[in-house]
């Protein structure tokens, strides 16, 4: 086989061999010249890689160079020594490489997902930022055309030798020692591999699951579709239920904007009374909430019937104590950052539990069951307050696809929308796709060209504040951090899930390549704080530019994190909300509220 310079640099790559384009191939194989060191590449199949005189006459002919017979010669000694060298393997060589075979092909998925990983990775230097103007637009020769490394092709990753056999490392210390990049292919692999070699519980046994009982869930959808009636548009215009939706959900969240009548935005033909201007002087306030999660509760347990009725309880809870508060206490909006709902089932190395155990149309059902009752309850906030809905592993999978965000948009809105509010500009993302982009790289890449877009357009209006909003935490402790440093397991609650439940923490982070290539925009363009939930505790950190990184604890089920201490920053995990105050440019506070004041108070 044809060795691979380590610092190749490659374009693009799915589902093929690579070879330089420098190296000329006829149609079965036979490699030709190497000529000079511009790599590219082509399809390759090793096995017909075998060179006779016909073919390299052949070859010869498509050719920009030639060879001479003596250097036709040495290349033909070479590749048969190589054959000759395979010949000799001994029989417990064989036996390894037949091991090693069987592992590639139970990795095979993977192997799918690093490709697709590293052609979608921008390796820059901090002097390379993205986003920068070409030399004549600088000197004020406007030239409009914009010199940004996500408008161009993806490039830049580097591949080493060991690609594939990284994907198989079980020794913790052997990926500590890898490179960053290379011990994030195997990240995922790892963490599973080291729960169960530990003995925190076994991600396949479900033994302990017990299908629930959707019986009444298929009776009461039957029944509504008898007794559905034709609603004249008078009737529907004056019904309850579409008053309280025709500024939520799908209704408020459409085309990449907020539309919500308390907060009117800037149009192309006016900014004039819209919330791009900074009217309140005094600032403002808005809340973040994470993780209603309708379902967890029932996930890790044996039960008998669909059950999420402690989960409503929380969330009518905590939008009643929303629309108690008066004066310049009440909010603007609420931002939910993602996971609504609990029944995505695509988690590979996930704990097993009833949704493992349920066929797809259960599944679909139990998950629309889930998304009526949470529209049914947050749409009790009051209509002053505006509602942002984000959407969460738990909602379009681990590894999102065009479909589980199209079926979460359906209902939901927009995955990821910006909007103006008192002259700051907030922008709401879809970091799944950051956190597994395999499955829908050109969405990926589209949100990507979009987040730049939306942050040189706040810059450019002078936006008092950038806030982001998102469901996974771009990192725990500093934006530089390694699966090494953030070592520690979260547990569950006791009684969820088999006995000893923990995760890894560092599950819960955004991958460190694709988290600088958001940080990279994030720090040119002067984000002020980033939130999010998904780590089911709460966490305060600092990026070394000063961005903060708020990670919001739950309305459902609480973790508890080795670290947790540490990471909180002294505040008390439990179920609540947090309160956010925004004052003048550069300032603003905020404050976890737990929804049982007495707990607040102890």
């Amino acid at each position: 086989m044809c060795a691979i310079n380590d610092e190749c640099t490659i374009e693009s790559f799915w589902e093929r061999r690579l070879v330089p384009e420098s190296t000329m191939c006829d149609h079965g194989g036979a490699i030709v010249v190497n000529s000079d060191r511009h790599l590219n590449f082509r399809p390759f199949d090793p096995a017909k890689c075998e060179l006779t005189e016909d073919r390299m006459r052949k070859a010869r002919k498509c050719s920009f160079t030639t060879l001479n017979r003596d250097e036709l010669t040495k290349l033909q000694d070479e590749q048969q020594s190589i054959l000759h060298e395979d010949k000799k393997y001994s029989h417990d060589k064989i036996v390894k490489d037949a091991e090693k075979e069987e592992k590639a092909r139970a990795g095979i998925r993977k192997l799918r997902e690093v490709m697709i990983r590293t052609m979608l990775r921008a390796r820059v230097e901090k002097d390379d930022a993205l986003g920068f103007l070409d030399e004549e637009e600088e000197k004020g020769k406007s030239t409009g055309v914009y010199n940004s490394i996500l408008m161009g092709p993806m490039f830049g990753a580097k591949l080493s030798e060991s690609l594939i056999s990284d994907l198989d490392v079980t020794d913790k210390a052997k990926v500590d020692d890898a490179p960053p990049h290379d011990a994030l292919y195997c990240r995922r692999i790892t963490a599973a591999r080291s729960v169960v070699e530990n003995h925190l519980f076994d991600v396949q046994d479900t033994s302990y699951v017990r299908k629930p009982d959707i019986s009444k869930l298929v009776q009461q959808r039957d029944l509504s579709y008898r007794r559905r009636h034709k609603y004249s548009l008078r009737n529907l215009l004056t019904s309850r239920r579409f008053h309280l939706y025709k500024h939520r959900f799908a209704n408020a969240q459409y085309k990449r904007q907020l539309y919500y009548p308390t907060l009117p935005q800037p149009t192309d033909t006016s900014d004039a009374g819209t919330e791009k201007e900074r009217k309140r002087r005094h600032g403002h306030r808005f809340v973040i909430a994470a993780d209603t999660q309708f379902g967890i509760l029932m996930d890790g347990y044996a039960m008998e019937n669909p059950n999420w009725t402690d989960e409503i309880e929380m969330s009518r809870r905590a939008v009643s104590k929303l629309n108690a508060m008066e004066g310049r206490e009440r909010p603007l909006f609420v931002c939910v950052c993602g996971d609504l709902v609990d029944t995505e089932s695509s988690f590979s190395g996930a704990l097993a539990s009833w949704k493992k155990v349920m066929e797809g149309w259960e599944r679909t059902l139990v998950f629309e069951q889930q998304v009526k009752d949470f529209k049914r309850v947050w749409s009790r906030l009051d209509p002053d307050i505006g509602l942002v809905c984000l959407c969460g592993n738990h909602d379009v999978g681990n590894r999102p696809t065009r479909a589980s965000i199209e079926r979460w948009t359906k209902s939901l809105g927009d995955d990821y929308l910006a909007f103006w509010v008192n002259g700051t500009y907030n922008i709401a993302m879809n970091n799944c796709l950051f956190s597994n982009p395999t499955g829908a790289p050109d969405l990926f890449e589209e949100q990507l060209h979009w987040l730049e877009d939306r942050l040189i357009y706040a810059q450019k209006n002078n936006a008092a504040h950038i806030f982001v909003y998102s469901h996974f935490p771009w990192f725990l402790k500093h934006e530089n951090e390694t699966d090494a440093e953030v070592c520690t397991y979260s547990a569950a609650p006791k009684g969820w899930g088999p006995e000893g439940t923990m995760f890894p923490d560092n599950y819960f982070t955004i991958p460190i390549e694709e988290r600088q290539i958001a940080l990279l925009l994030f720090e040119k363009y002067g984000v002020t704080a980033c939130f999010s939930g998904h780590f089911h505790q709460n966490v305060i950190a600092k990026s070394s530019w000063g961005m903060d990184m708020i990670v919001t604890g739950p309305l459902s089920m609480n973790l508890e994190s080795g670290m947790s201490t540490e990471l909180s920053k002294g505040e008390i995990n439990g179920i609540g909300m947090r309160v956010v105050d925004v004052g003048e440019p550069g300032e603003f506070t905020h404050k976890w509220c737990l929804l049982d004041e007495d707990e607040a108070n102890k």
